[in-house]
């Protein structure tokens, strides 16, 4: 007799929590389910995945290869419209503004590479939030190397502007600002800094979508910035062409497959049939990635298995993501979702403030939300004794566009 306590009397996003976990094995015809996606680490272990000589190619990770960037050609050439109007004496500061995983940060590698590649660049990642005025002061001091640090704005302007010109990289500028009382006075702070040096060098800051448009509706951020470039997800055809370009540099002999199954078969296709599958498997991974590129190569990696015995590599379209039962959650887990989409990631004590709420209450949605495989923590070099939290890449468009449908995020 089945468990009328699980089956009928808790809610199917709660029976999520007491699923165990699945790795590679997905029924053929359901729909994925969020509880049963495995990590990129337990792809790589299969005992048939990539050798890491070739999953080089399609782990998310940012390129400095010009040649594997898909679909940039625009933003390069308006990167490089900005590096020459610096050259030429004006204040430059340029924004790229785009969701997780488009991949603002493999393109502001290739523009370096492209117009900076024989001089020095100072380039670092907003890791933690800016909270208060003497925090700005301590990022600016490390980030120039200004020893002994400085504890007064002016004269850290008057320092920065003594150095020498300065290709300036800062990514993470979600991280400037947590919308709550008296929040705005850092972000401005280090606006400030940006204004008044980006004669004397060439600012380039990226940051997520959401958190820039929140940004700019309480402290107006794009009037700092001289160019704000769109960083979009890519097109159907330019996901397809930046995922095909890779699978031609790994050299390896591709097959599209209807179905995991016949990869199983291993009977090998006709080459007749090869467009057909080939159009179905993109239809199929556009559809879960929504033209996001960092998941667009992790369903690529989790639906293509590796031959060993003739070098080559059988891919066939993933399941549908089912990511119904987001509207179906309570309030206070959808509120939470979209204040973490809104601010690019998001600490317990910093969702406790935002909704003046109890520690421990913070917790138990948070600790609710990672159990669900919805948010994930960031590991960095901070010596922060708090992690903050960060909605995974493989699912952001879904859920961002399942809190806009419902106008929790606007």
């Amino acid at each position: 007799m089945p468990n009328r306590f699980l089956s009928g009397y808790i809610p199917m996003r709660l029976r999520l929590l007491f699923r165990k976990r699945q790795v590679l094995e997905v029924a053929l015809g359901s729909a994925l389910q969020l509880s049963a996606l495995p990590s990129i680490e337990q792809i790589l272990n299969s005992s048939d995945s990539l050798p890491e000589t070739f999953g080089r190619f399609f782990v998310p990770k940012p390129i400095q290869d010009e040649e594997l960037l898909v679909g940039r050609d625009s933003e390069l050439e308006e990167l490089g419209k900005a590096f020459r109007n610096w050259q030429d004496g004006c204040p430059t500061s340029v924004a790229l503004v785009g969701p997780q995983g488009c991949g603002k940060t493999s393109l502001i590698s290739v523009f370096h590479h492209r117009c900076w590649e024989d001089r020095e660049v100072l380039r670092c990642e907003l890791e933690s939030r800016l909270l208060n005025e003497q925090l700005v002061l301590e990022f600016f001091c490390r980030l120039f190397h200004i020893d002994p640090p400085v504890d007064n704005i002016e004269v850290l302007i008057e320092r920065i502007l003594r150095i020498e010109p300065q290709l300036v990289v800062v990514e993470g500028g979600h991280n400037m600002l947590l919308r709550v009382i008296g929040g705005r006075r850092a972000t401005e702070a280090f606006l400030y800094v940006l204004l008044r040096t980006r004669r004397r060098h060439f600012w380039l800051l990226s940051c997520r979508r959401l958190p820039w448009e929140n940004m700019d509706r309480h402290v107006g951020v794009s009037r700092f910035f001289s160019h704000v470039l769109a960083v979009d997800s890519l097109s159907e055809d330019n996901l397809r062409g930046a995922l095909n370009r890779r699978l031609e540099k790994s050299g390896l002999q591709v097959f599209f497959c209807r179905s995991e199954e016949e990869y199983r078969q291993r009977n090998e296709p006709h080459d007749l049939d090869q467009k057909e599958r080939q159009d179905a498997f993109y239809r199929a991974l556009f559809g879960n990635s929504g033209g996001n590129f960092h998941s667009g190569l992790y369903f690529l990696m989790l639906c293509c298995r590796y031959d060993a015995s003739t070098r080559s590599l059988w891919i066939f379209p993933p399941n549908h993501l089912d990511m119904a039962f987001i509207k179906e959650m309570d309030r206070l887990h959808l509120l939470a979702l979209a204040e973490l989409a809104g601010h690019g990631v998001l600490s317990v004590d910093e969702h406790r403030r935002i909704f003046h709420t109890l520690g421990i209450r913070s917790r138990i949605i948070f600790e609710c939300l990672e159990q669900l495989n919805l948010i994930e923590p960031v590991i960095t070099r901070s010596t922060r004794e708090e992690w903050a939290y960060d909605l995974s890449p493989v699912i952001h468009h879904a859920v961002t566009t399942a809190l806009e449908q419902l106008n929790l995020l606007y």
